[in-house]
This record gives structure tokens, C-alpha cells and sequence, in this order.
């Protein structure tokens, strides 16, 4: 499945979300480049949360740029496959 034909049925869990997932269709439907960043207003990352088997441990990595801990993911940069994109 696509991210549009997986956006199209996901549902949200509030209203900001519901936005963001039609902001989302929106901009997929029209063509908009959004794998890359040669958009300026917006493009796609992914990203994943590493837990131990228990739940009670996270992977962080250091973010050298923001100076703060973060989850895991990146940008697409070209990627179609998000999840290999997170990965």
C-alpha cells in the first residue's frame, strides 16, 4: 500500500490530526514534490520508536545540530518507501 492509499483510510485520533492528514492528501493529489527537499514549504520524513521488549527503554540518538535527544528517522530525500526511510 502507498502513503495515499494508506492516508485515505487511517483514521485520526483528534481534529489537528484529521487536518493534517487532509493537508497531507491534499498535497500528495496535486502532485506537489514532497520526497525531496527542494520544497520549501514542505517534504516527508519518517521516523520510529525503538523500544526494548519490556517497554521500558527507548533508542535515542543525540542530535548534534539541536543539541537535544531525539527518536530515530531522517528525510526521505528522494525515497518513496517511508518505512525504509525511518528504517
Amino acid at each position: 500500500m502507498n502513503i495515499l492509499d494508506e492516508l485515505t483510510v487511517y483514521r485520526p485520533w483528534n481534529d489537528q490530526e484529521a487536518r493534517d492528514v487532509e493537508e497531507l492528501l491534499r498535497r500528495l493529489r496535486s502532485g506537489e514534490e514532497l520526497y525531496t527537499r527542494v520544497n520549501a514549504s514542505a517534504h516527508l520524513t519518517a521516523s520510529a520508536w525503538v523500544v526494548s521488549p519490556d517497554r521500558t527503554q527507548v533508542l535515542l540518538a543525540y542530535h548534534n545540530l539541536y543539541h537535544s535527544w531525539a527518536w530515530l528517522g531522517g528525510h526521505a530525500d528522494g525515497e518513496r518507501d517511508l518505512l525504509n526511510v525511518a528504517m
